[in-house]
């Protein structure tokens, strides 16, 4: 009895121990599975990660790969124009070379030139006769000192003669001189000596061309003088009232010897003052001019200021 008591109480008590011993196996190994469905869940992630860094790499490669064609292609066309620049460079070099052998040869020519002149003419006249041409490309003093408050003149000038007309011109005639005015009634210019400022009064030529300038709007500009061209169909190059320094003034002596060619015989009183005519011409130094009348005005620079030498009125183009 005793032994099958014991036999039964055995039987009875395995299944509790056996079961009592998987149970904390289960939770442990739940608890690994759940950490290894955590790592797989991260080694995903890392996965795609990866995956999306690869393409972005292989897309960036790309972009590299064509760039460095782009850079290929440049450092090509560059070494082309390199190649052509250093070729030009050459064909200048030579060019200059060759320029320059014959400034060589060309300043050799002078100097014996020189010699030969020296020889014929003498040391002391071949001096004389450079100082002379050096003379004669030095500026007028006279233009730069008269570039000098110039436009606060012209600007009072040009106001005075609109204002007062011809009595407005005696405040700028020396007293003691007259001026000369130029006229172009037809193919030939006529030349006058004006020692009365209300002579011009009768003058048609004078009160046309002074009433449009009277009208004019232009502003002074300073600048060069406009040149008349004649295939234009406004006679000028520009229009506009124009100030400035005048350079080689000629026209009283130039327009008085085309008289005298013109018509040899007749006596032109004022061509016996033709020498006199020519140095105060060299003292001009500045001009007004308006394409508004026609109208050109000459004036000498004096310690008192400006003083009108010539009036000019232009006829464009007329037969």
């Amino acid at each position: 009895m005793r032994t099958a008591k014991f036999l039964l109480i055995l039987l009875v008590s395995i299944p509790i121990l056996t079961m009592g011993q998987f149970g904390p196996r289960k939770k442990m190994l739940k608890a690994n599975i759940d950490t290894l469905s955590l790592i797989n869940s991260n080694q995903q992630i890392l996965l795609n990660y990866l995956r999306l860094r690869d393409s972005t790499t292989l897309s960036d490669v790309k972009r590299l790969t064509n760039e460095l064609k782009d850079l290929k292609l440049y450092t090509k066309d560059l070494t082309t124009k390199i190649e052509n620049l250093s070729s030009e460079h050459e064909n200048s070099s030579k060019e200059y070379l060759k320029l320059k052998k014959q400034y060589d040869e060309l300043i050799k020519k002078v100097e014996i030139h020189q010699i030969l002149i020296r020889n014929v003419i003498g040391g002391d006249s071949l001096e004389e006769f450079e100082k002379q041409i050096e003379k004669e490309n030095k500026p007028k003093t006279g233009a730069i000192e008269g570039q000098k408050n110039f436009k606060a003149f012209a600007t009072e000038f040009i106001s005075t003669l609109k204002r007062e007309g011809e009595m407005g011109l005696k405040s700028y005639i020396n007293p003691k001189k007259s001026f000369y005015y130029l006229s172009k009634p037809g193919f030939i210019v006529s030349v006058s000596e004006i020692k009365n400022a209300n002579d011009l009064a009768d003058e048609i030529p004078w009160r046309t061309g002074y009433d449009a300038f009277k009208k004019s709007k232009f502003s002074l500009i300073e600048g060069e003088k406009p040149e008349i061209n004649c295939d234009m169909a406004d006679f000028y190059n520009k229009r506009g009232c124009y100030g400035g320094i005048e350079q080689d003034f000629d026209k009283v002596s130039k327009s008085l010897l085309a008289l005298k060619e013109f018509s040899p015989d007749e006596d032109i009183k004022i061509n016996s003052q033709i020498n006199e005519i020519i140095k105060l011409e060299n003292k001009v130094v500045s001009f007004i001019y308006s394409t508004d009348g026609n109208l050109g005005f000459y004036f000498i620079k004096t310690d008192g200021g400006w003083q009108l030498y010539c009036l000019e009125i232009e006829d464009p183009c007329s037969a």
